[in-house]
């Protein structure tokens, strides 16, 4: 009795052991039971004409005339198929028709689908269509479970107003997105655009660069390694080696941002603006430009340079630079505002502000500018350089004006007037002019030996001064109303200094670098 208890006891527990496995085996095979059932759906046949089955050789259907299937909502249709029923997939061969949903369809001369992956690979005369969005390729391979399309011999793309072209593409129709790679190109009625790869977005029309890129239109061209633009707004932002050129200028920035339908572009970042017509370049960190009215400005270290000739530049730093066009749109006028200095190999400046007009090749400086040319100073309340052939040709010091030379560290020769007029020859200061109230100070030299004989002051109404090898050659004085030669040790040193003397070598640009000091 007792030994029949313990059987029927083992017996019981080894029943509860097995219920056990069976249930945890249930549980954990369960979901791949769902999900191999789920991809393994079988296609049905909707439609055909006529057909075959031949089971001896794998249970498979031939479907002749007017074909039509459905696998997990999705229908396909054809002129004929084989369908292997063993294996779950489908050759289809004449106008195949996919249609997925209400908005994507597929087309192609020969289909290659299965089932249990839900791929569908379409040959010769293939076509995707996607609400707006159509493409043409002869070799397409579909995923209907991740919505994705993958061609690789060339795919031709209509989007709105745009016609994409790419050796290689994917489509992420969820998305409706185009990622294009070799030899991408974008038709539009305004541009077309070349790269090496580039998405773009079917819904927003936007598309991103991600390799050299080219845009070119009638009117620009533009060049980029990164970057995006709006095919809709026909706004844009370029990155990476990015340049901006018209006809006339070239624009280059660490990024660049262009409106075309305004002709207004913003560039940020070693920023770089040349001018061909007038063989001048602008650098700054930030820039702004209108293609339009072709104006354009720079601040941030921003500099104008002017080449002159090989070896020989203009230098002009300001906190804010911009150019315009003059009235007649034929010349450009250069503005420079606050804290201006300027360097050149034989003339060097500063002042407050100053505009270049190209047009009578004029430099207006402006509050109390100060014009350093070899070894001498001239300053006044306003000033105007007049360049012939690029290079100084005269010099106007209107009000307050003062010519300042130094013989020595406490010596120094002295022009001061109303107004001066100064000339220059091959770029050498070589007579001078001074009218209302005019005085001067300077040192006589023995020809001989080139000691100080004495110090002569003078006044008069209109002084004119002939220089030699930078010097004072010859002194004529008109309606002279002073003037003595003087033994040096018979004057003091106040006698010395005419009015409003100041010797401001020390704000003087000695080289190019310098114009950035403050």
């Amino acid at each position: 009795m007792r030994m029949f208890n313990i059987n029927i006891s083992l017996n019981h527990n080894f029943a509860v052991w097995l219920l056990r496995m069976f249930l945890g085996m249930f549980f954990f095979l369960s979901p791949l039971f769902f999900l191999s059932a789920q991809s393994g759906k079988k296609i049905n046949i909707l439609n055909a004409n006529d057909f075959t089955f031949d089971r001896a050789q794998g249970d498979i259907r031939k479907l002749i005339g007017e074909v039509r299937m459905e696998h997990d909502g999705t229908y396909m249709n054809c002129d004929s198929a084989y369908l292997y029923q063993n294996n779950n997939t489908v050759e289809a061969f004449g106008n195949i028709y996919i249609r997925q949903g209400d908005t994507l369809h597929m087309y192609g001369d020969y289909l290659h689908y299965s089932g249990n992956t839900k791929f569908a690979k379409l040959r010769k005369n293939v076509r995707l269509i996607n609400k707006e969005t159509k493409l043409k390729t002869d070799i397409l391979d579909y995923d209907l479970h991740l919505d994705q399309g993958y061609y690789y011999d060339i795919g031709e793309i209509n989007s709105g107003d745009n016609f994409l072209t790419s050796i290689n593409g994917v489509y992420y129709s969820k998305k409706e997105i185009f990622n294009f790679q070799d030899s991408v190109k974008v038709i539009n009625p305004d541009y077309r655009i070349y790269s090496d790869t580039m998405q773009y977005n079917t819904v927003t029309e936007v598309t991103e660069f991600f390799g050299p890129t080219e845009i070119i239109s009638d009117s620009n061209y533009i060049y980029c390694e990164e970057g995006w633009y709006d095919t809709k707004n026909d706004i844009s932002k370029f990155s990476r080696n990015a340049v901006f050129k018209t006809q006339s200028r070239l624009i280059r920035g660490d990024s660049l941002y262009y409106d075309r339908k305004n002709g207004v572009g913003e560039a940020f970042g070693n920023v770089i603006i040349k001018d061909s017509t007038q063989n001048i370049i602008l650098k700054g960190q930030i820039g702004y430009f209108h293609e339009i009215t072709d104006e354009s400005m720079l601040t941030g270290d921003a500099v104008f340079i002017q080449i002159i000739e090989e070896g020989d530049s203009l230098f002009m730093h300001a906190d804010t630079l911009r150019s315009t066009p003059d009235s007649l749109g034929i010349n450009k006028i250069i503005n420079a505002y606050y804290g201006v200095k300027i360097f050149q190999t034989d003339l060097q400046g500063i002042c407050d502000s100053l505009s270049y007009c190209f047009a009578d090749s004029v430099i207006r400086l402006y509050s109390s500018p100060i014009i350093w040319v070899e070894g001498n100073q001239l300053s006044s309340e306003y000033m105007e350089l007049h360049t012939k052939n690029n290079k100084p040709h005269r010099l106007d010091l209107l009000g307050s004006a003062f010519i300042i030379s130094q013989e020595d560290s406490l010596k120094f020769n002295q022009i001061k007037g109303k107004n001066i007029n100064a000339y220059f020859k091959n770029e050498v200061l070589h007579k001078i002019i001074v009218s209302g109230n005019a005085q001067a100070i300077y040192y006589i030299k023995d020809e001989g030996d080139d000691e100080i004989m004495g110090v002569n002051k003078s006044e008069s109404s209109y002084i004119t001064l002939y220089l030699k090898d930078k010097e004072i050659n010859n002194i004529l004085l008109i309606n002279q109303i002073d003037g003595v030669l003087n033994p040096e040790e018979e004057i003091t040193p106040d006698k010395l200094k005419l009015e409003g003397f100041v010797w401001k070598e020390y704000l003087r640009p000695k080289k190019m670098e310098d114009i950035f000091k403050f």
